[in-house]
């Protein structure tokens, strides 16, 4: 499949270069995650659908980080919003490490009080929107 550049690609860039995580929310098949793949090809990859991951997340999310390099995207971060807390607790204890921490979720209202709440000065969160009419021709 052909990757076609998005216009927020520079300034996601951009801000993972003035915060330690970035948030993208947005719709579903919107391209959060091929964006952020194709932006951070090393970092490593966590899809929070699947329910063996959940399971290690709700049974020790300290642990379950302990184990991740960074940097990290978490796909789909509304499935497992507990791993804020504990995320906003390692950028604190590295506040001058950027880009680390990197997010895909949903719009839903919940997730945003949350990340909001949590991430307050430590995340820039952006919104991706399907494909425009300029991004496709």
């Amino acid at each position: 499949m052909r990757y076609i550049p998005r216009q927020l690609a520079p300034v996601l860039v951009d801000a993972s270069r003035h915060f330690p995580a970035v948030v993208v929310t947005g719709p579903r098949r919107a391209g959060k995650t091929t964006l952020l793949r194709k932006l951070f090809p090393n970092a490593r990859y966590v899809l929070l659908e699947d329910p063996d991951i959940q399971g290690r997340v709700r049974s020790d999310p300290r642990a379950f980080l302990e184990e991740l390099q960074p940097p990290v995207i978490f796909d789909e971060i509304q499935n497992a919003p507990e791993l804020l807390d504990y995320v906003r607790t390692l950028i604190d204890n590295k506040p001058r490490y950027m880009g680390q921490w990197l997010f895909t979720g949903s719009q839903e209202a919940p997730l945003m009080r949350g990340v909001s709440e949590s991430m307050a000065g430590r995340a820039a969160i952006l919104q991706l929107l399907p494909l425009s009419l300029t991004e496709t021709v």
